[in-house]
């Protein structure tokens, strides 16, 4: 494979500080840029180098229901747990919106064989990526990635039967023009599937059914996975986040997900499986 978190090279101390300088001036100015632009921006600065993960290059929270060792680990689960949701198998023409570097993509590919994935990504440097480590374990005839916005999808009406999106269609710019668009390029009979991190209110769930319904999709179903994913994460990253390898990652990242970050803000997501058919 092209690329894991272990091929990353090694800095010194003011190599990683100069680079944690311009990470930080970088993120500084995502906010004057326009909507639709910020989060492909985001990851493309964080890199491989500020991902917590023991080898992949996996960008998810994990699901933790079946105590998983390592996040790695935990995030597989949670692609298996995407899949199984979408039925899919070796009949399906999928398009995963919001695709990172591929990790899901290749997981699915190899353990669900559907006969063609492409990856959707806003963010150029993860494309790139993702197509390499494609051709370097030999699914390129199946697995591609693409630049593509959520909004906007470059794909023909009636062209895939599954679309999913793993942990990233709360970056979209418009739920309903999201999902709009899945519902455009699904054939009749195909399923709409996300993994997403919501506000846990009384509102939002309802809102989401709303807004798939209002698409045109039926059989909505929708539910919570939170319990297997904030307080285990945290119980991980208390310990995970102490590693020697983590010294690479951007200490505002750090922060951000340490176990008193994730107690202190994870109580207020909520974590959610969806699923939805276009009629």
């Amino acid at each position: 494979m092209t690329l894991t978190t272990a091929d990353i090279p090694v800095e010194t101390l003011p190599e990683r500080s100069r680079r944690w300088a311009r990470e930080c001036y970088e993120w500084a100015k995502v906010p004057l840029l326009p909507p639709g632009k910020r989060a492909g921006r985001i990851y493309d600065i964080v890199g491989p180098q500020n991902l917590f993960g023991e080898d992949s290059l996996f960008i998810n929270l994990g699901y933790w229901h079946d105590r998983p060792a390592t996040l790695d680990e935990a995030s597989r689960d949670l692609a298996r747990l995407v899949a199984r949701e979408a039925e899919l198998g070796p009949d399906d023409i999928q398009v995963d919106v919001g695709c990172g570097y591929g990790d899901q993509d290749f997981l699915w590919a190899e353990e669900f064989s559907p006969l063609e994935i492409t990856g959707m990504n806003i963010a150029h440097e993860q494309i790139e990526i993702a197509n390499r480590r494609a051709a370097d374990l030999g699914l390129s005839d199946r697995v591609h990635f693409t630049y593509g916005s959520a909004v906007a999808l470059p794909r023909d009406s009636e062209s895939c039967t599954k679309v999913t999106a793993l942990e990233s269609a709360f970056h979209f710019p418009s739920y309903p023009e999201f999902f709009a668009e899945a519902h455009r390029i699904l054939l009749p009979g195909g399923k709409l599937v996300t993994a997403d991190i919501v506000p846990r209110t009384p509102l939002d769930i309802p809102r989401y059914r709303k807004a798939l319904e209002a698409a045109g999709f039926t059989n909505i179903n929708i539910y919570s996975i939170r319990r297997d994913v904030y307080l285990p994460l945290a119980r991980h990253l208390g310990k995970r986040l102490r590693a020697p390898d983590m010294r690479r990652v951007n200490p505002l990242l750090r922060a951000t997900f340490s176990r008193p970050a994730l107690l202190l803000w994870g109580p207020w997501a909520d974590y959610i499986i969806a699923t939805a058919t276009k009629k």
